[in-house]
């Protein structure tokens, strides 16, 4: 992460991580009918990578989820430049929000998947954007490992050429990202046919040594087309994030799949029902909505996952002393956003600041109970 994110953990927590976490926000794509797939990756070593970034629409209703979401979550984490940002296949509700992105701040490395039978708008003034940002194009394919720093291991699991004409769902580029003894494994649309059974084959020949993951991004937003049986018991994930739109028009996400899910005693997170979220890791666990504890003695006991379709947030404590809380919010530059005290272990916060409405991003609030007990615990919030 940021310097400005190491001062506030060390500002409002009173000490500092010896090393940063891994943290993956999976961005609410939500507007009107639109999905999509939204992600940023911001690495333990201080990179910044994002994989897709939504929808853009020019017909009613507008929407840009680049312009709207990720470029407001990059500004308010302080973000003014990404290491990189794949695209995982040609399509609007995956690469649209990127189109804004690249317009608006420097992108190191493009990763594109190549995929040559794309047309139309959107694609074409995606590649233009790529081009005017100066970036480096890269097209992965399976065996490549991406230097996105030494603390991590990205594999490119797929696509491999030649890619199919018919199926750009299938020419996703699925990586497999590992922090010590954790791993994402990022899906885009990859569909089962044509897709997980390809790599099932090169696994059990022994060409992909491991796609086991402790999260899996569920692919084609919880598609029945998607995440069959036999993927799910190669990656035996425990944490399941599905990234689709609250008022998407397919059903996504499709009964089947959260049966398999549920079956398998995973774990789902989704943007319909969490807004956005983030997961985070010290290498050695995964955490919803809040950071890796510190040590032994933190307490973790509170948690509020503001959503876009939410205008307040709900602060819960649990004390063997609710008489009076004093509650602090800091933002990412350390300031404070909010002061407020409490009583009965619960407090409601629309959200509001003096100046305004608090932007989107990460936050620290700090509890201090009339029995001394201390804690600190990270949000989001979103828009």
């Amino acid at each position: 992460m940021k310097t400005s994110l190491l001062v506030i953990l060390a500002f409002a927590a009173g000490s500092l991580y010896a090393v940063d976490p891994l943290i993956v926000f999976f961005i609410d794509p939500s507007c009107a009918e639109y999905s999509g797939d939204a992600m940023l990756v911001c690495t333990p070593g201080g990179r910044n990578f994002i994989i897709d970034a939504g929808m853009y629409s020019g017909y009613n209703p507008l929407w840009d989820c680049g312009e709207e979401r990720v470029l407001p979550l990059l500004d308010s984490l302080g973000i003014t430049y990404l290491d990189g940002a794949v695209g995982t296949h040609p399509h609007a509700d995956h690469i649209g929000g990127m189109i804004s992105v690249y317009e608006s701040l420097p992108v190191v490395t493009a990763y594109d998947s190549g995929w040559p039978y794309a047309a139309g708008w959107t694609y074409e003034t995606y590649l233009q954007a790529i081009w005017n940002n100066g970036s480096d194009f890269v097209t992965p394919r399976r065996g490549d490992y991406l230097n996105w720093g030494p603390e991590l291991t990205v594999e490119v699991i797929h696509p491999v050429d030649p890619l199919s004409p018919s199926n750009a769902n299938n020419a996703s580029i699925v990586i497999r990202l590992t922090y010590e003894d954790v791993s994402f494994l990022f899906t885009g649309d990859l569909e089962t046919n044509g897709g997980e059974d390809v790599i099932l084959a090169a696994l059990s020949t022994g060409d992909i040594e491991d796609i086991s993951a402790n999260v899996l991004k569920v692919g084609h937003h919880g598609s029945h087309t998607s995440t069959c049986a036999r993927w799910l018991s190669a990656v035996n994930p425990s944490i399941a994030a599905i990234c689709l739109g609250a008022g998407n028009p397919y059903g996504h996400p499709h009964a089947e799949v959260l049966n398999r899910l549920e079956a398998g005693g995973i774990t789902v997170y989704r943007n319909d029902l969490d807004g956005t979220f983030y997961l985070s890791s010290d290498g050695e666990g995964v955490y919803f909505n809040t950071m890796p504890p510190e040590g032994p003695e933190s307490i973790n006991e509170f948690a509020v996952y503001p959503s876009p379709a939410t205008t307040q947030a709900t602060f819960t404590w649990n004390s063997s002393d609710s008489r009076q809380c004093c509650i602090t919010v800091f933002n990412l530059n350390g300031e404070k956003v909010l002061d407020a005290q409490a009583a009965g272990g619960v407090f409601i916060w629309n959200l509001s600041t003096g100046s305004g409405v608090v932007s989107p991003g990460l936050y620290a609030a700090v509890f201090r109970t009339s029995g001394g007990v201390v804690f600190t615990e990270y949000f989001t919030v979103s828009r």
